[in-house]
């Protein structure tokens, strides 16, 4: 994954449309979790680790609509070392973020126990996602 497609999902997790925050955040769960397949089968990473941040993109993405975008984000390439892994898990905490704001509106009070529950496993994978490898560790 680019830079830039990972600063178009950052961009729309900053929207004021509904669907938009829910669909960037449904493909940050996507992109995270094909990551973490990846890197469970990659030299130098924690494949536990990598299946845990995997379990938690899946439940998050599950609770929430599907996209409408029908546009696949690419799958990303290993990257080398920890410091690699940061804009990923940036961007689940973003998602996270983005969600407990959703959260807080109050046209969305009858999903706000839902959003919390998807934003805690944002914020669980991008945890676990820094922890996947240690500095300097892991292919490119």
């Amino acid at each position: 994954m680019t830079q830039p497609t990972i600063t178009a999902l950052d961009t729309a997790l900053d929207a004021d449309q509904a669907d938009t925050v829910l669909s960037a955040a449904w493909d940050a769960f996507d992109v995270a979790g094909r990551l973490a397949d990846a890197l469970a089968f990659d030299e130098g990473s924690d494949e536990i680790q990598a299946t845990l941040v995997g379990i938690k993109c899946t439940e998050g993405r599950r609770l929430l609509p599907l996209p409408e975008n029908d546009r696949p984000r690419e799958t990303p390439t290993p990257c080398s070392g920890r410091a690699g892994l940061e804009p990923y898990g940036a961007l689940l905490r973003h998602a996270s973020g983005a969600l407990r704001r959703l959260a807080s509106v109050p046209e969305y009070a009858d999903d706000a126990e839902q959003l919390s529950l998807v934003a805690d496993h944002a914020a669980a994978a991008a945890a676990l996602l820094m922890t996947v490898r240690q500095d300097g560790d892991g292919a490119s």
